[in-house]
Formats: C-alpha cells, sequence, structure tokens
C-alpha cells in the first residue's frame, strides 16, 4: 500500500506538468487525454482518480478548446465517466468533478449525435451517465447535488427548442433539439420535450419544499438564470415559480444567528436575479409582477431586520434630582439655501440641498425600477416634520417666483424724478415758505424739455459694392455648381432618389428634394440659359455650319466659350463619367434637355441647320463610355442608345469600334438589331454601319452580321459575293493584254448561281 501511495505521490507531478503544457496549447489536449484515461481509471489511487476527474471537468470546460475537438474527444471520455460514476463508494470529490465533466459534455455529444445518427453507442453511454446522475439528485452529498442541478440544467437548456439565428449555417447555432430532424433515429423529439419538462419541474420543486436547504436553492437559482435569458418559451414558467417561492417563511422560526445568514442569503439571491430578468428580457410580460415581488420583498426585508436589529434604550435614572436629564430637545429649524439667481428652472426649485456633488447627479440616469423602490423606502421612513418643511420651503420659492413674474405698470405721466424736483420726501422749511411760482416755472421748463421732438434722421444707404471682374464671376459660378453638385452628390449616397414616388405624366420637374430635382435645375440652367445657343446661332451662317460642326465635334479639349453653362456641362460630364453605370439615367436626362435646347434655338435661328450642343456632348459621352464597357453591361448600351433623343451616323461609327474587339461583337450586334427594331428612322444608318462592320471585320464579325443583314436587306450576301467577283476580275489582267470581260456581260452566268442555293452557301463560305 505504502508503495502504491508512494507511486502516485510521484506521478501527480508528471500529471501536473502535462495539465500545465496543455494548458498553454490545447492542441496537446490530443495527445495527453488518451495517455491519463488508463491511469485515471476505477483502478487507480483515489489521489490520481481525483486529479483525473478534475482535468476532465476542466478540460471539456475550457473555451480554449474548440468545440470540434471535444466532440472528437467525448467518445473516449465518456466509458471513462461512466466507470467512475458506477464504482460502488467512490469518492465524493471524483463523483463531484465527474458529473461536472458530464454536464460540459451533454451538449456536445447531443450536437454529435444529430450530425452522425448512426453512432448509437455514444448516445447509449450518455443515456446511462444521464440516468445515474438523476438518481444521485435526492441522496448524495450536498456538493454532488449542486453539480446535479448543473447538469439537470444543462439537459433542460438542450432539450428545449432555442433560437435559429442562421437556418443555413447550423453549425454556429446554440445546441438544442431545434436542430433535430424530426426523422432522426435515436433522438424523438416527443420524448425529448416530455423529459425537458419533467426535469424542470423537478428542478422547480426546490422551491416548493417546507425544509428547504438553503445552499440547493442559491445553486438553482443561479442556474435558471441562463434559462430564462436563453429560453423565451419557459421563462414564464420558471419567474413564475420564483414569484411564488417566499425566501422568508424561515422568519416565523426564532431567529439565531444562523437563520438570519440563511434569510439574508435567499432574500438577496432571489432579488438580484428578479432584477437581473427585468435587465435581460426588457419588456417581459411578467414585468409588473416582478416589480411589485420586489416591493413586498423589500418590505418584508425592511420590517425583519430593522425589528431584530433594533434595541431597546437603556431606562434613565429616575432620582428626581437632575430634572435637565428629562428635559425634551427640540431639534433646531433647517434653514434651507435661497433659490439661485434667475433664469430658473425646475431643478433649482426643487433642490433643498448645499452639496454640490448631488446637485450635478443626474437623477435621469438611473433606472425606474430603482427610482420607485428608493422612493417608497425613504417615503416609509422620512420623517413628517422635515416633509413639511421641505415642502413649505418649495412653497415659498414657488410664491416668490410668482411675484416676480408679475408685470408692473408704468403711469403714463412721469414721475417727479424727471421734473427736476428732489425726489426726497425729507421736510424742508425753506421749500415751504418760498413761492409757488419758482415751482411751477420749473415744472413748466422740465415738460417742456421732455415734450421736444425726437431728432429726425436723414435717409441713410450702404455704399455699393464694387462691379465684379470675370475672373470672380467665374470663380463663384464654379463655387456655387460645387455646392449644388456636392447636394446632388449626398443625396444619391443617402438613396433619396430611389425612395421617391412615381407620379408619371403628372409630375413637375424639380418639386421635391431629392437628386433629380437638383440635377434638372443644373441642366436646364446650363441649356436653357440666356446667353448659350442664341449666341451660337447668332455666330453661325450656313457657310459656317459644316466647318464648326466638325470643329465641336473633333475637338474634344478646343476652347469653349467661358461662360456658365459650359462649366456646368463640363461638371455634368465628369459627374455621370465618376460612376456611369447607376447615373446612365442623368446622363439620358442631360442629353434631351440639350436636344430640346438645340431645338428651339433651331425654330428661332433657321441658319441653324445641325444640334451643336447635343452633337458635341452626345460624342464626347460615347467616346469617354465605349472603352469601359464589358460584355455584361449590353443592357446599359442598348438603353443608352434606345432612349437618347437622336443618332446620327457619327455615333453609329463610334459604336461601331465595339465589334473590334471579339467579347464584345455580340453587345454590338444586339445595341444595333434593338435600333433596327424600336427605332425605325434610322434604321437605313444603322443598316449601312451593320454593313460596314461585316466589310471591315474578320470571320467572327462575319458570322455575327450575316444573320443581321439576311433578315433586314435580303439579297446582301449575293450582292456582296457579285462586287467582289468584279473587283477580282477588273483588277486581274489577261494573257493578252485585254481585260476579262464582266460577270454581266457572260450570258446565264448569274442566274444559275443565284438559283442554286448549294451554289450560294459555297460563296457564303467562300466571302466569309
Amino acid at each position: 500500500m505504502a508503495g502504491v501511495a508512494a507511486s502516485a505521490a510521484e506521478m501527480i507531478p508528471q500529471l501536473e506538468a502535462a495539465r500545465k503544457l496543455a494548458l498553454g496549447d490545447p492542441q496537446v489536449y490530443n495527445q495527453v487525454l488518451p495517455g491519463i484515461l488508463p491511469i485515471i481509471g476505477s483502478s487507480g489511487h483515489v489521489e490520481v482518480r481525483r486529479w483525473g476527474a478534475e482535468f476532465l471537468a476542466e478540460a471539456f470546460a475550457s473555451p480554449s478548446l474548440p468545440n470540434t475537438q471535444k466532440e472528437q474527444l467525448s467518445s473516449d471520455v465518456l466509458p471513462t465517466l461512466r466507470a467512475m460514476l458506477d464504482t460502488p463508494g467512490e469518492d465524493a470529490a471524483v463523483t463531484k468533478s465527474a458529473v461536472q465533466a458530464a454536464a460540459s459534455l451533454y451538449p456536445l455529444v447531443f450536437r454529435r449525435v444529430i450530425s452522425h445518427p448512426t453512432e448509437s453507442t455514444i448516445w447509449q453511454e450518455m443515456s446511462r451517465i444521464k440516468l445515474n446522475i438523476l438518481q444521485r439528485m435526492d441522496s448524495a452529498p450536498i456538493a454532488v447535488r449542486i453539480c446535479c442541478v448543473k447538469f439537470v440544467q444543462k439537459v433542460v437548456q438542450v432539450e428545449t427548442p432555442g433560437l435559429i439565428s442562421d437556418p443555413r449555417r447550423p453549425e454556429q447555432n446554440e445546441t438544442s433539439i431545434a436542430l433535430v430532424p424530426r426523422t432522426h433515429p435515436l433522438l424523438q423529439l416527443p420524448n425529448l420535450e416530455a423529459e425537458a419538462s419533467g426535469l424542470l419541474d423537478r428542478l422547480l420543486s426546490v422551491f416548493q419544499e417546507n425544509s428547504m436547504d438553503p445552499i440547493l436553492v442559491d445553486a438553482t437559482l443561479n442556474c435558471v438564470a441562463i434559462l430564462i435569458r436563453s429560453r423565451p418559451s419557459i421563462s414564464t414558467k420558471i419567474i413564475s415559480a420564483i414569484l411564488n417561492f417566499n425566501p422568508m417563511k424561515q422568519a416565523n422560526a426564532p431567529m439565531t444567528p444562523r437563520l438570519m445568514v440563511i434569510v439574508r442569503s435567499l432574500e438577496r439571491t432571489t432579488r438580484a436575479l428578479l432584477r437581473w430578468a427585468l435587465r435581460a428580457v426588457p419588456n417581459h410580460p411578467m414585468e409588473q409582477k416582478i416589480q411589485g415581488y420586489l416591493m413586498r420583498l423589500q418590505q418584508s426585508r425592511t420590517a425583519l431586520f430593522s425589528e431584530s436589529t433594533a434595541q431597546k434604550r437603556p431606562a434613565e435614572p429616575t432620582d428626581g434630582l437632575d430634572d435637565a436629564k428629562r428635559q425634551r430637545l427640540m431639534g433646531a429649524t433647517r434653514k434651507y439655501p435661497p433659490m439661485p439667481p434667475p433664469p430658473n428652472t425646475f431643478s433649482h426649485l426643487f433642490t433643498l440641498t448645499e452639496d454640490t456633488s448631488l446637485q450635478q447627479f443626474d437623477v435621469t440616469l438611473l433606472p425606474a425600477d430603482i427610482v420607485s423602490t428608493v422612493t417608497t423606502v425613504l417615503l416609509q421612513h422620512v420623517d413628517a416634520a422635515s416633509l413639511d418643511d421641505a415642502i413649505n420651503a418649495i412653497r415659498q420659492r414657488y410664491t416668490h417666483l410668482q411675484k416676480m413674474a408679475q408685470t408692473t405698470h408704468v403711469p403714463d405721466v412721469p414721475l417727479l424724478g424727471p421734473t427736476g424736483i428732489d425726489d426726497e420726501d425729507d421736510y424742508d422749511p425753506e421749500l415751504a415758505t418760498g413761492s409757488d411760482h419758482a415751482l411751477s416755472q420749473t415744472t413748466e421748463k422740465a415738460l417742456e424739455e421732455l415734450a421736444q421732438p425726437a431728432i429726425e434722421l436723414g435717409p441713410f444707404e450702404l455704399p455699393k459694392p464694387p462691379p465684379l471682374t470675370g475672373v470672380e464671376v467665374a470663380t463663384l459660378a464654379d463655387q456655387t455648381i460645387g455646392h449644388v453638385f456636392q447636394l446632388v452628390a449626398s443625396l444619391d449616397a443617402a438613396g433619396q432618389s430611389h425612395a421617391k414616388q412615381k407620379s408619371g405624366l403628372n409630375r413637375i420637374a424639380a418639386s421635391s428634394n431629392d437628386r433629380d430635382s437638383w440635377a434638372t435645375i443644373l441642366m436646364r440652367l446650363a441649356t436653357r440659359a440666356p446667353s448659350g445657343l442664341s449666341d451660337l446661332a447668332g455666330v453661325l451662317t450656313d457657310e459656317e455650319v459644316e466647318t464648326a460642326n466638325n470643329q465641336i465635334i473633333k475637338q474634344e479639349n478646343a476652347d469653349e466659350p467661358a461662360n456658365v453653362a459650359n462649366r456646368i456641362r463640363q461638371t455634368l460630364f465628369m459627374y455621370v463619367l465618376e460612376d456611369f453605370r447607376p447615373r446612365l439615367n442623368l446622363a439620358i436626362s442631360w442629353l434631351t434637355e440639350e436636344w430640346y435646347s438645340d431645338k428651339l434655338a433651331a425654330k428661332t435661328h433657321p441658319e441653324l441647320g445641325h444640334l451643336p450642343n447635343y452633337t458635341r456632348w452626345v460624342n464626347r459621352l460615347v467616346d469617354r463610355l465605349l472603352p469601359y464597357l464589358d460584355a455584361r453591361d449590353k443592357n446599359l448600351l442598348i438603353r443608352f442608345l434606345s432612349e437618347i433623343p437622336s443618332i446620327d451616323r457619327e455615333v453609329l461609327d463610334r459604336v461601331k469600334t465595339l465589334a473590334r474587339d471579339p467579347e464584345r461583337i455580340s453587345m454590338c450586334i444586339l445595341a444595333m438589331q434593338y435600333l433596327l427594331m424600336m427605332r425605325p428612322p434610322v434604321r437605313d444608318t444603322v443598316l449601312d454601319t451593320i454593313e460596314s462592320i461585316w466589310h471591315e471585320g474578320d470571320e467572327q464579325v462575319k458570322q455575327a452580321t450575316i444573320k443581321v443583314l439576311n433578315k433586314w436587306r435580303p439579297g446582301f450576301l449575293e450582292r456582296a459575293a457579285k462586287k467582289e467577283e468584279e473587283v477580282k476580275d477588273e483588277t486581274k489582267p489577261n494573257l493578252n493584254g485585254v481585260k476579262s470581260p464582266p460577270i454581266e456581260a457572260i450570258p446565264g452566268q448569274m442566274e444559275p448561281t443565284s438559283n442554286d442555293p448549294r451554289r450560294r452557301k459555297q460563296m457564303a463560305a467562300a466571302t466569309g
């Protein structure tokens, strides 16, 4: 026996070293646990078994060890725990730690069985351990019973439906029967729910027992707090059981010091739990009942402990020799500080203390339940005379404020002061014996001075500011435009432009404070300014139209007239390019305004045969947008080309450059097809553009365009093949130096070719 004790004494330091190593690196648990499980079994020394049980409880409760590793190790640990619990006469410390480890393992084993329905062995082991622990709840030592209460709390928490935060990621949700499928072969939902309900009733039965153990009651109160917060479905049942529990029912017995400590502990734990429940679960359906219970608990506590702690005052001597000992000393009347100078607030009116720290304390920071509790207790213990004095002091303050607020009537006739007569009422014999004539003259003189008219002021005008120079006007205009665009950008970022209600044809432009309204104002300032199109139309003549058109379109960076309209246009242009995809509707509205303004100018100036501003800015916008478009922007391009008011050959020539990119050929052809179907006025121009794409492109481009051309221009392929043959015949010299006759001169050559479909297919393949 001595040898076994010696070996245990030598083994524990080694095991402790392994424990410290595992605490430093959680990955070591995978190596340490399989090695120590045979050592700490039922055949080991009691000290080793104690250490092993504590190590298992600590390992599976440690947050540093991931739950996935705990689930993997659970299958190895469960047989050892079952052996510890099944051993008759096992040490209480070993049993206590084993129950703690089982409480930590139960949610892990439950989750593992949910994911692996075929592992019936591990669930059977856990069920036997659960049955063993439940049989110990009523007969085990108090230390083991507390651990059993914790185990039951874990079982109830797992077998009660919990909240599912994200159904798509069940691994991050809390372990509960809400994760169990209804067709699970091992976990039967009706049985688990019934078991959880029965264990909860057994857990709450401690509040209904007559001879209760304070340690067990405190342990139960601490455990059910987690259930109140995490399981709302059973929180009402738990709180109802607590509200029916009276922690002071033992106060009817003679109050011994031990009983007083027990009652204090139970009352404090119950009160702390209910206050925590009010904070953790706001707007609880039983909030009013909890408030009333706390109020009654406070009153009972005050009545019980104030009477028990109060001691009777010893009797004074009654010899009658010293009457001063029998005199009742009246307390001095308390003096409250006066009101501070105005302006005053309600806080100044009701503050009767001179303590600076109390005056600066903000009572609104306290919760309402604490304020109501404190106020009730103070009103029960406050002296009635002191309360009356304080109320009278506040009443005097309020009366004083009312008098100060009353307006004083000012008489229309001036008082004696302004008349030049002395205001003092002292008796003066010389004044009484003087003449009344001098007094009347003095009074009339003073009244004449008061009746003098006021001095008339002449007109006053501020000097006019100096006129602004052209540079200053341009700077101020740029600043104004910048401010408006900042407002547009802020409204765009806030998403107000998408939340407005669509009013259809009844809408009024710029009638609301959103992005589109401010953008409309800027567009019309640029397009309908009085010095914009009129000046341009006046400058251009019929001979200058072609030259000016080419200059406006082709020279993007050319100097523009320095006016506000062009500055707004340039700013709008850059604003659209910064993020053109969501701002495409803004660009379309702007170009529509430019087109409308150019059309109005063309009516008043017939010599203006083109659209100068619209043509310039639509071409600039297309030139800048096309390099940034990819294959995903086909709908964007189709919408832009379909909604701008006018399309000419120059716009289409820019769009057809997309066909040079193999990835954007389909986008270009789809946009052309949409224009062919939805914009008949430009159909011929679009078809000419597609023909030029066919002639200039490679095999891939021709394959993409040939279907469109065959549909909208039948016979195009034959004409193209015929034209190519003519070109070849013209360029091919004859051996005798005579050119070959044209194909039309050979009779009967073109008709069979054009009528034979196989010949046409061969020609199409040859020409691409």
